[in-house]
């Protein structure tokens, strides 16, 4: 665990790590690394602080996330100076989320908050003397690269931009930012065009409509087929009819899609309008 205490009550020193400190309130006073020693004197009768642990390799993850393939842990100490006020912040809400019963509501508020803290984290060391390594990217790029492969594992469920912003470690921001600078749209509008393509793809397989809606997470409406033929200049309609016998992957059905002018084929199968 990588531990980081704040100072919020009282006077102390000490040595972390073989660096001797004198912690100042609401300012990070220590970082300790796994195995990492430390020495205490109190000064004052009273002594509280904040003491944030994290996982050794989520913290190293979320560097690499953020372009730095070998983060110095040690920078962590300076590279904090100035965030406490968000840390806390994060961490008082967090503390408060624990007092309440276990249940979707816990869970769904907890955990951006704890993405949070280790973006904070992670972002201070990319800013403090930290360069990315060498693998082709900058750090925008891998934020839109962890960003888009989660869109592709989980097309067909609800997808929130906080739930980007923790599978990458990031705060909203910077992820809006990454995706302006790298693909020129927002993270949502990313996704809705990464659906619309799979929509089309499933299309031309001569996967029914709906079946294929519920495939790439769209709901079937006129909102979605409009937004669909601005991308690709018809209907999705139009785009089932062209390939052909349509396949339901539900039930195995199978008939005979419209005509190329839009009337029905002998059989009377009706498209739908949209």
């Amino acid at each position: 665990m990588v531990s980081v205490a704040i100072a919020t009550c009282g006077r102390v020193q000490g040595v972390a790590a073989g660096r001797s400190f004198a912690a100042v309130l609401n300012q990070v006073s220590c970082v300790l690394l796994p195995d990492d020693p430390l020495a205490l004197t109190a000064t004052s009768e009273i002594l509280a602080a904040l003491v944030i642990q994290l996982p050794l390799l989520n913290l190293q993850e979320a560097c690499r996330r953020q372009g730095v393939v070998q983060p110095d842990l040690r920078l962590l100490l300076d590279a904090l100076t100035g965030q406490e006020a968000l840390l806390m912040a994060c961490c008082e809400q967090l503390l408060q989320l624990a007092l309440r019963p276990e249940g979707e509501a816990r869970s769904t508020l907890a955990l951006p908050l704890e993405a949070s803290v280790l973006g904070t984290m992670a972002s201070a060391l990319v800013g403090h003397d930290q360069l990315p390594q060498a693998c082709g990217h900058d750090g925008h790029a891998l934020h839109v690269e962890h960003a888009m492969v989660y869109m592709e594992r989980h097309m067909a469920e609800m997808i929130a931009l906080r739930d980007l912003c923790q599978a990458c470690y990031v705060s909203s921001r910077t992820l809006q930012v990454s995706f302006q600078r790298v693909r020129g749209c927002t993270p949502l509008q990313a996704l809705q065009e990464i659906r619309l393509a799979s929509l089309r793809k499933h299309l031309l397989n001569r996967v029914d409509l709906r079946e294929a809606c519920a495939l790439v997470g769209l709901p079937p409406t006129g909102r979605m087929a409009a937004n669909y033929k601005r991308m690709f200049g018809e209907l999705p309609s139009r785009t089932r009819q062209r390939a052909g016998w349509v396949i339901s992957p539900a039930d195995g059905l199978r008939a005979p899609a419209a005509d190329y002018d839009g009337r029905c084929s002998d059989n009377q199968y009706r498209a739908e309008a949209w």
